[in-house]
């Protein structure tokens, strides 16, 4: 849960020292893994056949935002009450939900949204799975993160199975405008913040972009890295990849700086004020 005797202890363990958390419970991990099967048993049902890939992963892409939005409005509600330890998730979420909708984007110049009832069921499926997510998050994070993590990894085999089955076509097709724009952008500060399972100080992820093909690689790649985030949430109850995730206790704070400060300051002029007294 949230809770905590203060406002510096909302992590899975302490702020200034984290531990790893339990293990979820069989019936959290039954029950995300009931409901994740179900959608997928729904998905591979309804978007059956060569000709609907584009509009599955439409629908894929539309929900798969969502569940982040979820996220930021409940941790902008708790940093609203004065908990700030988890503000920079709300960044890391935020650059996966824009991640998404880049994914959503090429989706759509595809060809994935043509159909009104493709539109209908994508859009109403969302609006439902914000609420319900936003609610099981409330209640349960690290059940919410699990359940997610599964819904990456489905999207990750889909895309990975796709890239298979259809490569020569994939290479065979130009890469979308947006896509182009995307991954061989000068700015890619939000592309390398969701990036937290293998920080890339040294060598950051630049995808190449010259068909389709890389274009279906880069996205399932993508998929990887937001569950590698969603299993460390579960497994530690951290952002591995933030270095302000968790407080070291070697790191002195801003205010413990600033009174030390001080303090050097009013030693150094009441030594001043001693010298010239016996001068």
């Amino acid at each position: 849960t949230w809770g905590g005797a203060s406002k510096q202890k909302t992590t899975w363990g302490g702020a200034s020292k984290p531990e790893y958390p339990a293990p979820l419970d069989e019936r959290t991990i039954a029950f995300c893994d009931t409901a994740v099967a179900v959608l997928k048993t729904g998905m591979d049902h309804l978007y059956a056949g060569e000709d609907r890939a584009f509009a599955r992963f439409y629908v894929l892409e539309t929900v798969a935002r969502v569940p982040y939005f979820a996220y930021m409005s409940v941790l902008h509600l708790f940093e609203s009450l004065g908990y700030h330890d988890r503000a920079n998730w709300i960044k890391v979420h935020f650059a996966e939900a824009d991640n998404e909708l880049h994914h959503l984007l090429i989706m759509e110049s595809l060809g994935g949204s043509e159909r009104f009832e493709d539109r209908f069921f994508a859009k109403h499926s969302a609006l439902g799975y914000f609420w319900i997510t936003a609610l099981f998050y409330l209640l349960h994070p690290r059940g919410a993160y699990y359940m997610m993590s599964l819904i990456e990894d489905h999207a990750y085999h889909s895309y990975d199975e796709f890239l298979k089955e259809e490569e020569k076509m994939l290479r065979a097709s130009a890469a979308p405008l947006i896509a182009k724009k995307y991954y061989g952008s000068s700015d890619m500060y939000l592309f390398d913040t969701f990036h937290t399972t293998n920080p890339q100080e040294d060598a950051p992820r630049r995808p190449k972009v010259e068909n389709l093909f890389d274009v279906f690689t880069n996205i399932r790649d993508d998929e990887a890295e937001h569950r590698g985030t969603l299993q460390s949430l579960v497994q530690t109850g951290c952002v591995s990849g933030l270095k302000t995730t968790r407080r070291e206790p070697e790191v002195e704070s801003a205010r413990t700086r600033l009174r030390k400060g001080k303090t050097k300051k009013t030693k150094s002029k009441s030594k001043s004020k001693s010298e010239q007294a016996r001068a």
